[in-house]
């Protein structure tokens, strides 16, 4: 069992709406030469489900607006 203290805060972007969790690991699956590759979050109300990494944000990291990344 996982320590919620241990995981990663998350947003999910779905359907237009922020969806807020934790991230409990990268799920990989293949078949037929074609692989997958998911992020297993758990919701705030204990649900567990698979989102596409494309949608999810790590929320424990600052978001570098598009001027501070050009000066770094």
């Amino acid at each position: 069992m996982s320590n919620k203290n241990a995981l990663r805060p998350v947003e999910v972007q779905q359907n237009g709406k922020k969806i807020k969790g934790y991230f409990h690991r990268f799920v990989y699956s293949s078949s037929n030469y074609c692989s997958v590759t998911q992020a297993l979050i758990e919701l705030e109300d204990g649900r567990l489900r698979f989102f596409d990494p494309y949608f999810v944000r790590f929320a424990d990291r600052k978001v570098k607006s598009a001027t501070s990344a050009q000066q770094s």
